[in-house]
């Protein structure tokens, strides 16, 4: 147990929303979502010895910028684990996203890693392990992690099948991505793979990462096509291809846009167990402020349209778009739009949450990462507050008790010390 030596200004913060949402909140949910939103630091000591280094496939997620990032002697892992502590800590498992300024760094202390905010220990760390898969090799020679790299503390196989997004070519990008930008700081890590992972290598690495015990599903993600029905056939021809050699083994997840109901059939047909058509914020102005190539293209009244008639497709829990908390509170001088009080924020996001919930969908949450190439990043907004987060999930437990839906499928188990996701802290909400 750490001995905790003095206070500073971090930790009475923390410690008086401890007293503030004691019996609400987990400790252990406001912590993660303080990490997640502040970034980590890691010493050099720190990141020596084998884990699993992150993969910078989809978004950076981080507050640094790239060239900043890459002068480490080495990546930063892919997710950490803190427990005990001064806090007593249960095991909570969070996504790595570097930044130097960062309160919170990982450093050695008596040869163990330790988690220090203000540089006073707070907590135990661990570093995810590298995947028994990883350093397979694949047909063209290439390692199976540079397709198929593990997330959710290895339990799912993640992959980025289409690394860029169109939008960002008529400037509709969403304004909190960061891909295009990703893709050219980090496109070396799959070098000669281009923009559109090949099917057969995705097919061959994710069978192997099936074969590892640890993974539980996999996932086929990336960025969006501005044709609807080429995006279709895109992704559906990803799924058959891995489903051939996987006959069903392991669950698939599927995340892109809110897709026509008359192609939904054909991606479960194919074998989708889960799918995610991400709506990102609720507000009506915000989305199209936000998403406006989403809006312009599809339009929010009928993604929502299209998120609905998927729950008669693949069932209650299985439909589960996502929200990037907080950017419903971005607010700068070039952008302002977001809502400035905390109460107004929750409770447009809950009147999202309840209708969708009345329908039977089950959104999810990432807490939303302040990336600095990101349009919000370059217009110089703020994250919200992390009380924000708080209220939010309170919300969110509630309206899921009242409606008696199910935690979002195919995101593992939920509660404090379980969850395995990494990029928020709803699913350690007590149960």
């Amino acid at each position: 147990m750490m001995e905790r030596v003095r206070d500073e200004g971090n930790i009475s913060r923390l410690e008086s929303l401890f007293d503030r949402y004691r019996g609400i909140v987990p400790k252990e949910v406001l912590v993660k979502e303080d990490v997640l939103l502040k970034g980590l630091n890691f010493s050099e000591e720190a990141l020596k010895g084998e884990y699993q280094e992150k993969a910078y496939y989809l978004f950076t997620f981080d507050p640094d910028k790239p060239e900043v990032v890459k002068r480490r002697a080495r990546i930063v892992p892919q997710e950490i684990r803190i427990s005990g502590g001064i806090w007593g800590l249960r095991p909570t498992i969070i996504q790595s996203r570097h930044s130097s300024n960062s309160p919170y760094t990982v450093g050695l202390m008596d040869g163990k890693k330790v988690l220090l905010l203000d540089g006073i220990p707070v907590a135990e760390v661990e570093f995810a392990r590298r995947p028994v898969y990883y350093g397979t090799r694949l047909s063209n020679g290439m390692a199976v992690e540079e397709v198929a790299p593990a997330i959710y503390w290895g339990e799912t196989a993640d992959v980025t099948a289409f690394r860029i997004c169109e939008y960002w070519g008529i400037g509709g990008q969403c304004k909190f991505c960061d891909i295009n930008e990703n893709f050219k700081a980090w496109g070396g890590l799959r070098e000669g793979v281009g923009v559109a992972v090949p099917k057969g290598l995705v097919a061959e690495a994710v069978s192997i990462a099936s074969e590892d015990q640890g993974v539980k599903r996999y996932l086929i993600t990336g960025g969006s096509i501005m044709d609807g029905k080429k995006e279709a056939q895109f992704y559906l021809g990803y799924i058959q291809a891995v489903e051939e050699r996987l006959s069903r083994r392991i669950p698939a997840r599927l995340n892109t846009q809110a897709l026509p109901p008359e192609t939904l059939g054909k991606f479960y047909e194919a074998g989708v167990d889960y799918y995610h058509p991400n709506l990102e914020v609720w507000d009506p102005k915000l989305f199209s402020l936000i998403s406006p190539g989403k809006d312009r293209l599809i339009g929010r009244n009928e993604w929502i349209r299209r998120t609905l008639e998927a729950v008669k497709v693949f069932g209650v829990g299985n439909v589960s778009p996502n929200f990037v908390a907080g950017i419903e509170m971005a607010y700068s001088d070039n952008f302002p739009y977001g809502f400035r009080r905390v109460e107004d924020a929750v409770k447009s996001t809950a009147e999202g949450i309840e209708f969708l919930m009345s329908k039977d969908v089950v959104p999810k949450f990432d807490t939303w990462g302040l990336e600095p190439l990101s349009w919000f990043g370059r217009a110089g907004v703020t994250p919200p507050p992390l009380e924000y987060y708080a209220e939010l999930y309170v919300k969110y437990l509630e309206l899921k008790v009242r409606y008696g839906l199910p935690w979002p499928k195919g995101l593992g188990e939920a509660g404090p010390g379980i969850s395995k996701a990494p990029a928020t802290g709803f699913m350690d909400m007590d149960k």
